[in-house]
């Protein structure tokens, strides 16, 4: 909606937050079961993160709305690489390209794998892999002007609202979006306020249409 108006640098960012943010509470999978159908058989290396439908359509026009029609590179390592970390990049990506993942979802697993496998699914463990890859994806990034950070708050909210309302563990991730860029908690609020007024016209009118 507003990623329009963000410079370039703030697109590819907000892009990699919104994943992460749809992600971050959405069920883990292991060789494509949840946790409840594991059997002796199962893989659990493989790990993957179930995509929700509505969440992964409003990303998707927050990309073409970008101008981003493929992945984009994970903003962790930022714009100046070295060689070695430009070739560990490019290594990370083509994996993801082969197993369909975005670099932020492969960094998300990964810090889930840290944990017991019985704890993975717990919100403290879902929130403290979350918030380590919100820290990464943030470090060195600074406002120069106070808009950008509000419009990716305000979009971020959004994604989050877009399966109906906002879970525990994307709410930490928003208050820490906020506290990263030292938005005021007034300003939080109101924006809140107005994407649940938005989602919800946008809901109705989906709702009048598909009648």
């Amino acid at each position: 909606m507003l990623i329009k108006m963000l410079p370039e640098p703030e697109k590819k960012l907000l892009l990699d937050l919104i994943q992460l943010l749809a992600l971050s509470d959405n069920p883990i999978l292991w060789d494509g079961k949840k946790y409840d159908e594991l059997t002796s058989d199962t893989d659990l290396s493989n790990l993957s993160i179930q995509a929700d439908e509505q969440e992964s359509e409003l990303i998707a026009d927050l990309e073409r709305s970008a101008g981003q029609s493929v992945r984009r590179e994970s903003s962790i390592f930022g714009s100046s690489l070295s060689s070695s970390v430009g070739a560990l990049l490019a290594q990370s990506m083509a994996v993801g390209a082969l197993t369909g993942r975005s670099s932020v979802e492969t960094d998300l697993i990964e810090e889930l794998k840290k944990f017991p496998i019985h704890k993975m699914e717990l919100p403290e463990t879902r929130v403290a892999a979350a918030q380590t890859v919100l820290a990464q994806l943030l470090e060195g990034q600074s406002a120069t002007r106070p808009e950008p950070p509000k419009i990716m708050l305000f979009e971020m909210i959004l994604v989050a609202l877009r399966d109906g309302s906002i879970s525990s563990i994307e709410r930490e991730l928003l208050k820490a979006f906020q506290h990263h860029y030292q938005i005021a908690d007034f300003i939080f609020e109101d924006l809140l306020d107005r994407a649940e007024a938005l989602n919800s016209e946008v809901s109705k009118i989906i709702a009048l249409v598909l009648e």
